[in-house]
């Protein structure tokens, strides 16, 4: 066993000649956040795809807990520890909210227990047993939340967790996160919410092109100026 749980050298997915991502280079210790900050169609989920093997590598090597794995299907990582969430709602229609999140738990070995915390944690248990086409789109967000919690996974990836929620809703999400990294968890988040990644996050890896731009504290990189100029544009520049 490592100190570190994930280790993404010189990453690189090529389509045909768009580097999507090319040359990333990150490492998740257990008990940090870290984040990843970039514009549309800066690689983020691109790079999200390629740790959990939904896609294949052009280059690059892969190592979880010390052992390389990228070469490894993607239905082995959540028995080795490794949850994520996805930019778009992932439920399974005729399931109820109770039985989606129960399925991260079964398909894994997890115990029942880890379900009713997940339940209780992410603040859908009045929606247990009503259907995912009843929910508001931040409330499906937070059962696909629950459904990784309930793996009780060693790594989390959440692509865009509070997409659809009000403030309130992020800052709980955020405190959420918080509370996961002091129970030892590692993470990596992908948010538009820059406010909210400087507040949840320990590290920021910013993203253009493929490329990482910047990278430090949340708010050293959200100061950076190529992270404003490729990020938040004319906006970030009037403001600096």
């Amino acid at each position: 066993m490592t100190e570190d749980v994930l280790v993404a050298e010189d990453v690189a997915v090529h389509y045909g000649g768009i580097k999507a991502v090319d040359g990333i280079d990150l490492t998740l210790t257990p008990g940090r956040i870290c984040g990843l900050l970039g514009p549309n169609g800066s690689g983020k989920s691109t790079l999200l795809a390629a740790i959990t093997r939904l896609v294949p590598l052009t280059r690059g090597r892969l190592v979880l807990d010390g052992k390389e794995y990228h070469r490894a299907a993607a239905r082995s990582l959540a028995k080795r520890g490794v949850a994520r969430t996805f930019q778009t709602v992932r439920l399974l229609p005729d399931l109820t909210v109770l039985e989606n999140v129960q399925i991260g738990a079964d398909l894994h070995g997890r115990k029942a227990s880890g379900v009713a915390e997940a339940i209780e944690r992410t603040g859908i248990g009045e929606f247990s047993s009503a259907w995912p086409g009843e929910l508001s789109y931040g409330m499906a967000r937070r059962v696909e939340i629950a459904r990784a919690l309930a793996m009780r996974p060693r790594l989390l990836l959440l692509d865009e967790p509070t997409a659809g929620m009000n403030q309130a809703e992020r800052k709980e999400i955020s405190q959420l996160l918080r509370d996961l990294r002091e129970e030892g968890l590692a993470q990596l988040l992908v948010e538009h919410d820059v406010q909210m990644m400087v507040d949840t996050c320990d590290d920021l890896v910013a993203m253009n092109f493929g490329a990482v731009v910047a990278r430090g504290t949340p708010h050293e990189v959200v100061q950076d100026a190529a992270v404003r100029e490729a990020y938040l544009g004319k906006r970030g520049r009037a403001h600096a």
